[in-house]
């Protein structure tokens, strides 16, 4: 190939259209499934009783399913949708650097004349493509849905929460691309980023439970993912800049950390 970044999407294409794939059959589920389900009024009202706080755990403190989008916050937008994201940027960053290492053939990649800072940029650019390819993914299963079942759904705010959940996926994609260069094993490096991830969503419901936590929830970056109900009130472009800003920050410390390691080769 004539760039590492050809290179990584010709290593990767098969796993991620698949992948995509896998990804678009979730939304058209949803949303297929909503006009057998949203008519249900006692499944409202029983939301409706649900104390505020523990809504905080779902894509929107008022979660109703009287209209495709809020039953679509509630059953994708709320866990599926971010966890289909993270599961390929997560273990892409963390395998980016690390995993060349771990295989052995990093020392041959190296041996072109590449600077190694190319190398992380080419890296991070082909997660980039590839999560945006399994997010437009999910947009097209979500318009195949709506059509198929006769849904009017909206989907340019669909398409806003989907921006924001690939942002909260480049976020921690980014924190594993670090934690790959910095450590070399790319296990590691994806289950670091997903335990923040984890600690993430359970700050972000919790702080609205226990007191002392809600001054913590910024930290969360599921707070800036869901933080202004993307699907209902569109993308926040604060909520947006936070998750931009450590997407960057990860970034710049893995071409850091893989310009100083010493990979011993």
């Amino acid at each position: 190939m004539r760039s590492v970044f050809g290179r990584t999407l010709h290593d990767q294409w098969k796993w991620l259209i698949g992948w995509a794939i896998f990804a678009a059959v979730w939304p058209a589920m949803y949303v297929g499934l909503y006009p057998s389900i949203g008519g249900f009024e006692d499944l409202d009202q029983l939301l409706d009783q649900l104390p505020p706080a523990i809504r905080e755990f779902f894509a929107s403190s008022s979660l109703d399913i009287s209209s495709p989008e809020g039953f679509l916050n509630l059953e994708f937008f709320s866990f599926v949708g971010p966890l289909l994201i993270l599961a390929f940027t997560v273990v892409v960053g963390g395998s980016a650097t690390a995993g060349e290492l771990e295989r052995g053939t990093l020392d041959l990649l190296l041996a072109n004349p590449i600077p190694r800072w190319r190398i992380v940029v080419d890296k991070g650019a082909a997660l980039l493509v590839g999560a945006v390819v399994i997010g437009l993914a999910m947009w097209i299963g979500a318009a195949a849905g709506a059509a198929v079942a006769g849904v009017d759904l909206d989907l340019g705010s669909v398409g806003q929460a989907l921006v924001s959940t690939l942002l909260l996926g480049l976020a921690l994609g980014a924190f594993a691309l670090a934690a790959g260069s910095l450590t070399g094993q790319r296990w590691l490096s994806a289950g670091l980023a997903l335990a923040v991830g984890i600690a993430g969503f359970f700050l972000n419901g919790l702080g609205a439970l226990v007191d002392w936590l809600e001054p913590f929830r910024p930290l969360s970056p599921f707070y800036h993912y869901i933080a202004n109900d993307p699907l209902r009130n569109g993308l926040d472009p604060g909520s947006a800049t936070v998750l931009v800003g450590w997407a960057v920050v990860g970034f710049l410390v893995a071409v850091v950390a893989f310009e100083r390691r010493d990979l011993r080769m």
